[in-house]
């Protein structure tokens, strides 16, 4: 799969999820979970996760920020056609771009939406928008420039994603996985000396009840199975139990 460059290689996101309800912590943010794994897995780096309220000037000031350290930022929630639904005025803010009615938006949702006022709301997009159509609900995708938003409806949001996934291309991406029975404090000199040894690899270290839990990931597989192959050594070597996870 070709990038949006036409090149295969790693690109730097953002996550951007928007919403009251995520601040006040009546829903989790699974979206930005499952892109964020979705991106690691095809190889990208993932910079940043924000999550700001419904508000068209906090949509605005962040998206900018965040453009600026990202190749690309993905957008969620706030499309549809509430009053509290500004994601579309906070882009459009942030892009310095008028908000035209989107003919073929438009289209997408005739015959699907019963309220023309609302069909014209939720095709109301930046300028130069191209939209992607959502088989799960109403309000469709768009890309702008360098964003990409959907609705924050989860299964709408990945009705969406799967569609556009590919522009964004792949890298070759490993991962490798160690249960550590016991405390960090056993372990945490060894994967100091791992991480400078290993610049290439990154090394997540994941405490549980009892557990820990060693990630040790990165684009090139030789690297990280050498890695992993020393911590095993060394956790061998000082008598720590330990299970290989698949």
């Amino acid at each position: 799969m070709n990038g949006m460059n036409g090149m295969n290689i790693p690109m730097v996101f953002s996550i951007l999820s928007i919403g009251n309800e995520i601040l006040s912590g009546d829903i989790s943010n699974t979206n930005a979970t499952y892109l964020a794994k979705r991106l690691t897995v095809s190889g990208h780096e993932v910079r940043r996760i924000v999550v700001v309220p419904d508000d068209v000037e906090e949509i605005s000031s962040e998206l900018k920020r965040l453009r600026e350290m990202s190749d690309f930022v993905i957008v969620t929630g706030g499309l549809g056609v509430t009053h509290d639904d500004v994601t579309v005025e906070g882009i459009a803010k942030a892009l310095n771009k008028k908000l035209v009615l989107n003919l073929e938006a438009v289209r997408m949702m005739e015959g699907r939406v019963e309220s023309r006022e609302a069909i014209e709301k939720m095709a109301t997009l930046p300028e130069g928008a191209k939209v992607i159509k959502n088989d799960v609900g109403a309000a469709p995708g768009f890309i702008v420039e360098n964003v990409l938003a959907m609705p924050g409806v989860p299964e709408e949001m990945k009705d969406i994603f799967s569609k556009v996934e590919k522009m964004f291309g792949c890298t070759p991406y490993y991962e490798e996985r160690v249960r550590v029975e016991g405390f960090e404090d056993r372990i945490a000199d060894l994967l100091e000396d791992l991480n400078k040894k290993y610049s290439g690899v990154s090394i997540g270290s994941y405490p549980k009840t009892g557990y820990i839990n060693i990630k040790f990931s990165g684009h090139n597989r030789t690297e990280v199975g050498k890695a992993k192959e020393e911590f095993i050594r060394a956790l061998e070597n000082r008598g720590i139990p330990y299970r290989e996870m698949t």
